[in-house]
């Protein structure tokens, strides 16, 4: 079985639907979300409305979609982010809050575990180095745990880890064996990515492999650019999409 997995769409829908034509080719079997459905982006409502319409088998739902139905106290957000939240909230219509709300923050498939932040907390931590990957190696059972919230591509194993050795980001397209270690994955983020690569980020799961394939996928960043402007959204979210920061 093949599996998409995305992560951090944030409301960016020619993200989105460039990532999903891009590896239409591949006839996979599932898509995973991992959460970040809305926020920061100028289309909320089109993206909700695409992913239910991809109707995936694990849909997690992220910090950013937990503001957007009142979860979350928006003081722990910067002001950009803060802006960008209330104006979400407002933009999306009571089934897309309802959707939102409908979403678990874990689910484990198989021998595998699926969170936005992290294990030890599913919403909001950052799982970005050696140190705190080793921490959330044990708040997990399985092999496998992919997340995403850091909007950035990278894997570590629990051995790596416990010797303090740093995530490692991949290139485009490159393959990982998943068979034998236990290993933290994380597959970019589709709507803004932030290692300094703007392209839209995803993976690939063989389940029959146990491979993931991790993609980068450039779109039209300026349309987003444009739609940002539109809604009169802050300068720095658009400036930031072409920079991948």
């Amino acid at each position: 079985m093949k599996i998409l997995i995305i992560s951090d769409v944030h409301a960016n829908v020619v993200a989105l639907e460039t990532v999903l034509k891009a590896t239409q080719d591949i006839e996979f079997d599932d898509i995973w979300s991992l959460g970040d459905v809305v926020g920061y982006g100028p289309k909320p409502c089109e993206c909700v409305d695409l992913v239910r319409e991809i109707a995936p088998n694990v849909s997690i739902i992220g910090n950013h979609d937990w503001a957007a139905i009142g979860r979350l106290d928006l003081e722990d957000f910067n002001p950009v982010a803060k802006y960008a939240s209330y104006w979400t909230t407002m933009k999306l219509g009571v089934g897309h809050l309802n959707y939102l709300e409908s979403l678990p923050n874990r689910m484990i498939e198989d021998d595998w575990t699926i969170v936005h932040g992290s294990p030890q907390h599913p919403v909001w931590e950052y799982v970005y180095n050696a140190r705190i990957a080793a921490i959330n190696f044990g708040f997990y059972d399985t092999r496998i745990c992919f997340l995403g919230h850091t909007h950035i591509q990278l894997y570590i194993t629990e051995e790596s880890a416990k010797s303090n050795i740093q995530p490692k980001q991949p290139s485009d397209g490159q393959v990982i064996d998943v068979g034998e270690e236990r290993i933290i994955i994380n597959p970019g983020s589709v709507g803004q990515p932030r290692d300094g690569d703007p392209r839209a980020g995803c993976a690939i799961f063989d389940t029959e492999q146990m491979t993931v394939t991790f993609r980068r996928i450039p779109y039209d960043i300026k349309l987003t650019q444009q739609q940002l402007r539109e809604e009169g959204l802050p300068e720095s979210l658009i400036l930031r999409l072409s920079m991948g920061v």
